[in-house]
């Protein structure tokens, strides 16, 4: 079940990486991750959520 865990999380690295370098193209229809976390971050519950969410990613993978 781990390489399962690990093989999604390498997926999910993988397409955050190419989303970033699609992002610095000179003819960049993605929006960069700076980008979205301030779209993100402009409502109070968005901001909750997103709170929430570093709080969990940095406990579950972080903390072992």
């Amino acid at each position: 079940m781990s390489a399962v865990s690990y093989a999604v999380w390498a997926v999910l690295g993988a397409t955050a990486l190419a989303l970033w370098a699609r992002s610095r193209s000179s003819r960049a229809t993605t929006a960069g991750p700076a980008a979205v976390v301030g779209r993100l971050a402009t409502g109070s519950l968005a901001r909750v959520v997103l709170v929430l969410t570093w709080m969990f990613a940095g406990w579950h993978l972080f903390a072992r």
